[in-house]
């Protein structure tokens, strides 16, 4: 089915939308979302909720809190559990991704799990990413700098009814004027509950990010990308990972505790013919 879809694929602009656990990020989606909706755009929103490391379950809990409020507006809404993916993202996005970017979707918003220092994935993924910060996070911003931080293209001081909230944005600003590798001049934008107005910032530094990508050629050069490296992962774990551990299996090769894996590793590599099964794989990909 993906396969058959991707044609009609490339169209819609994903915005990615991150940051900390319980910073407010669901309440901004669904502020922002309405907006876009208001003005004639059709808008699917995708929220990746944490599994249990001992379940797999998930209560997918942010679409309990914001699926009846969207519906109202016309937005779609689903949620998807992480089932483990590191990231911060499920496994499912990008699939699910393809499938609203087809169906019409003008902005696929995707909310990863309340993200840390490393949960980079969403950068590879989403045209735009926005990054969702809070008055009081003066330490949090300095541990993070060397991750998270550098993949956002907008930075969201949110709850700017807090003290200390302009004092954030300026910490924020002058930890990016440090980085001059950028040709798009990365933007701090306020927002809070108390004045819905302040989301239409937002929303222009997005239409502007969009406009840069575009005048650049980039606009989903980096999904593409990850597709890639997403499909061929996937069919060297179906082809080749998950058949040599079942070998091992068979072979009652894991049982002995004193099994040197690094030699055996090493002596299966040296006896597959990877030459073969690039081949295959090209000829999947040009098909």
């Amino acid at each position: 089915m993906l396969r058959k879809l991707y044609p009609h694929t490339g169209k819609s602009q994903v915005v990615g939308i991150t940051g900390p656990p319980g910073i407010g990020k669901s309440t901004l989606i669904g502020n922002l979302s309405s907006l876009l909706a208001e003005s004639g755009n059709r808008v699917s929103i995708l929220a990746i909720d944490a599994s249990s490391p001992y379940t797999g379950g998930s209560l997918l809990g942010n679409r309990i809190r914001m699926q009846e409020s969207l519906w109202k507006s016309g937005i779609y809404m689903r949620s998807l559990a992480n089932r483990g993916y590191k990231g911060g993202l499920s496994d499912s996005a990008l699939g699910a991704v393809s499938i609203l970017d087809a169906s019409g979707s003008d902005f696929i918003i995707i909310e990863t799990v309340g993200a840390g220092q490393a949960d980079l994935d969403i950068m590879n993924l989403a045209d735009t990413t926005v990054l969702v910060l809070a008055p009081g996070l003066g330490d949090q911003i300095q541990a993070i700098k060397a991750g998270i931080m550098e993949i956002a293209d907008i930075f969201v001081v949110n709850k700017m009814d807090r003290e200390g909230s302009y004092f954030a944005m300026k910490d924020i600003e002058e930890t990016l004027s440090l980085d001059e590798r950028r040709k798009f001049k990365r933007e701090v934008v306020g927002a809070t509950n108390a004045d819905l107005e302040s989301y239409r910032d937002l929303l222009e530094a997005i239409n502007r990010h969009r406009d840069f990508l575009k005048g650049e050629d980039q606009m989903g050069k980096k999904r593409l990308e990850y597709g890639l490296k997403w499909v061929l992962e996937t069919e060297l774990n179906e082809k080749i990972i998950e058949p040599i551990v079942r070998s091992f299996h068979e072979n009652s090769l894991l049982e002995d505790s004193k099994t040197n894996f690094y030699e055996k590793v090493e002596n299966l590599l040296e006896n597959i013919d990877l030459t073969d099964i690039i081949e295959e794989l090209t000829n999947r990909t040009d098909d």
